[in-house]
């Protein structure tokens, strides 16, 4: 009896273990139908996908200059050094100012939730690891950015483009780009502006810009920190050499998305629901 009840606690945590490795290699070619955070949004959401392709490789490099500018070339989710100097400085209550990496984010965004708790992040480090093991980093990309939240309600860069900008994310320029990139550490407050582009939720002061201790700051600091910093970031990323995206080319990402014809382009239409 005891060697059955022991045979299934196993089968049991076997099953466990294996469930996320399976619907991480499905993701290989299987575009996720929704994510964690996007159902425990209390809130309606919009999102619609993008092949990556068709995404902005300012947009793309962007995103990689701001939160991960090793994902071209890292095999793992994190670098082992890196990863075991930030547990260190957890246990000795050292502030963690590291950001996490793109896997590391697409595993939160996918399976996980919002509050950062010890036990998202005991279960982040292994779906992210195993992210990046089973998945190559173009595909971890083009999940990332088709999953990120970019406002309250709005989830993945073609929805955010429009939402935004009023057209498709093939053609973001790289001051657009920065601004939707600013936004990733805090989406929470900032809403399209009467007249397209970003407000921010308060503004006491009424200077247009969301100050410390105003609901927005957080997003506002994003925002004007990702436009000062994109050109640099773009450049430290290989920048356009011989008319060719460096770091896009890299992940086997080729030419520009805006040579490719608009008629083929899965953003070429505001998504459904999003207000105009």
């Amino acid at each position: 009896m005891r060697t059955r009840r022991r045979r299934r606690i196993f089968a049991m945590v076997a099953a466990a273990a294996a469930l996320p490795m399976v619907l991480i290699l499905l993701l290989s070619f299987m575009n996720p139908a929704t994510t964690m955070f996007r159902l425990l949004n209390p809130d309606s959401t919009v999102a619609k996908w993008v092949d990556v392709e068709h995404i902005s490789r300012h947009f793309l490099i962007t995103v990689m200059g701001q939160e991960d500018q090793d994902l071209p070339t890292r095999w793992t989710a994190v670098d082992p050094n890196d990863y075991l100097n930030r547990v260190a400085a957890h246990l000795a209550g050292e502030e963690d100012r590291s950001g996490s990496t793109i896997p590391q984010q697409v595993a939160k965004n996918l399976f996980l939730w919002p509050e950062s708790d010890v036990l998202r992040k005991a279960l982040e480090a292994p779906l992210s690891e195993e992210v990046a093991l089973l998945l190559p980093n173009r595909r971890i990309l083009e999940i990332y950015v088709n999953t990120a939240q970019f406002a309250p309600h709005v989830y993945g860069v073609c929805a955010a483009s429009w939402y935004y900008f009023d057209h498709s994310s093939r053609t973001l320029s790289l001051d657009e780009s920065a601004m939707l990139a600013g936004l990733l550490p805090s989406p929470l407050h900032v809403y399209r502006a009467p007249d397209g582009g970003m407000a921010f939720t308060a503004d006491a002061n009424g200077n247009g810009v969301a100050d410390p201790g105003e609901a927005g700051f957080i997003s506002a600091k994003g925002y004007w920190h990702a436009r000062e910093h994109a050109p640099r970031w773009f450049e430290q990323m290989g920048g356009m050499r011989d008319g060719r995206f460096i770091a896009t080319e890299a992940l086997g990402i080729s030419g520009r998305a805006d040579d490719l014809p608009a008629a083929d382009d899965p953003c070429g239409e505001r998504p459904a629901g999003l207000a105009g």
